[in-house]
This record gives C-alpha cells, structure tokens and sequence, in this order.
C-alpha cells in the first residue's frame, strides 16, 4: 500500500482546483482521488498525474467497487458526496433518495478497504435490470 503521508497534490492548472494525488507504492505510483480511491497505477509519476487530470474529477460520477474489510465483500458503489481524505457513497447502482449510504475515510482505506473503478479480477459483475 502506498504511504498515504506522502502524498502529491495533483490540481486542475486553470483554477488551482485539487483533482486528486499521486503516490509512489514500490515500484508503481497510483493515481488517486481527491478521497484516496484509486484511480489507476502507472510506471511514472508524469504517467500517474495524467491520469489524475484526465480521470479524477470526473470519476466522481462514476460507479466504483468497495472492498470493506469488515465484511470481506465488494460492492458497487456511487459517491455521493467527497472531500479530501473521505467519501460518503450510496450503496449499490444508483444513488436515489432512500438509498443506503455510507462513508469511507482514508484511514479506512490505508487499514485495508479498498475503493477502485474497475472491477477487481475474479468478481462477477451483477448485470443491472
């Protein structure tokens, strides 16, 4: 897991607006959101920062997969509201009114959930309808 405290501020050039982080896992850097979920890995910081620019703001209306390390499952999940270093998301495909939500930090993910946009390997992927 990437040392979270040494993260790099990634911002939007026109305006200053924080669009996520970069840090350096190993021999990978991830490329993470304004939350901590990641984005993607790549070989390069250069490599990771672009895809902060390209992905991070607008990942905040995408789905996501959560891993809770309290239930050992992944779920699908929308973010409904996010700030630096947390994210309240709505339980399941859509986030409707009545829709169960719950709220993921960064010390929950540096203790071990996981938030990603693409669906990890060996997942089946629910179809909706």
């Amino acid at each position: 897991m990437a040392d979270r405290d040494h993260m790099h501020e990634v911002r939007r050039a026109s305006d200053g607006e924080l669009e996520g982080y970069v840090a350096s896992d190993g021999d990978v850097w991830l490329a993470l959101t304004v939350f901590h979920g990641e984005l993607g890995r790549a070989a390069t910081a250069a490599d990771a920062r672009a895809v902060v620019h390209r992905r991070g703001l607008a990942s905040l209306a995408e789905r996501w997969w959560w891993l809770a390390r309290d239930t050992g499952a992944w779920r699908i999940v929308v973010p409904v509201e996010s700030s630096p270093g947390r994210v309240r998301v709505a339980l399941g495909y859509y986030s409707l009114p009545g829709v169960e939500t719950a709220t993921v930090t960064a010390a929950d993910l540096a203790a071990g959930d996981r938030l990603v946009l693409q669906a990890p390997e060996g997942v089946e992927v629910v179809p909706i309808g």
